[in-house]
């Protein structure tokens, strides 16, 4: 009964934080019991049960409850298949918003290995729009997460590619989370790649394209301030 899974799920991270408390009496209980069923669930058949155990992950994550090992060997290997291009379509797109949403818990060597190549053959999904959009609207995090050179040399051709997308709901998406994706990169870049295409965004043929592209402006612009000789700079709270 798909109730009784998502029931199960939602009281999931009770159970581990309670696995957690009693360490030395149960050291295993959660990764070798647990863990594996919400994993499961992951790629359920039911829409709520699906939707249950990627909240449950994200607290698990968030809570620091799911050992290094485990997010390596149990959760990404999982979340890989998930994305794979013979996936369902709705379990694709879920996958690929988990696996954005994770990388700034799991932090740079993780993401950088297993998470960063699916993603970026993800933002060249040509044939779902949904999972595209999901890439672009992410870019900043995973930018921010794996740091410079890895932006610059493989992700930064990605979002190119993205900002001229045939769909302008996925045009919108990059110009939403450009300061982000400005942030992880070198002034030079900046200047020579970044402010052509963010004009780009602002003659765009979709007037919401355009409408996002100018509330990024000013963040974007902040992003060349030089802190030292302007004593200015953007900090996200």
């Amino acid at each position: 009964e798909p109730t009784v899974r998502a029931e199960l799920m939602e009281q999931l991270p009770h159970i581990a934080m309670f696995c957690q408390e009693n360490r030395p009496s149960i050291p295993y209980a959660f990764s070798k019991y647990l863990l594996p069923i919400v994993v499961r669930y992951l790629a359920d058949q039911n829409n709520q049960v699906r939707k249950t155990s990627q909240a449950a992950l994200l607290v698990l994550l968030e809570q620091e409850l799911i050992e290094r090992y485990d997010v390596e060997t149990k959760v990404c290997p999982v979340l890989i298949d998930l994305t794979a291009p013979d996936s369902n379509d709705d379990v694709k797109t879920e996958a690929v918003a988990i696996m954005c949403k994770m990388a700034s818990m799991v932090g740079k060597d993780i993401t950088e290995r297993l998470v960063l190549p699916r993603f970026c053959e993800m933002c060249c999904d040509c044939r779902m729009f949904h999972v595209r959009k999901v890439c672009a609207a992410n870019f900043g995090d995973i930018c921010s997460v794996v740091g410079q050179q890895a932006t610059e040399e493989m992700l930064l051709p990605r979002f190119f590619q993205l900002c001229s997308d045939n769909v302008w709901g996925v045009r919108k998406a990059c110009a939403e989370c450009f300061m982000a994706v400005s942030c992880a990169t070198s002034q030079e870049v900046r200047r020579t790649k970044l402010s052509s295409l963010f004009i780009n965004l602002i003659s765009d043929p979709s007037r919401w394209v355009r409408q996002a592209a100018f509330q990024s402006l000013g963040p974007f612009i902040s992003t060349f301030a030089n802190p030292s000789t302007s004593g200015q700079y953007f900090k996200e709270e």
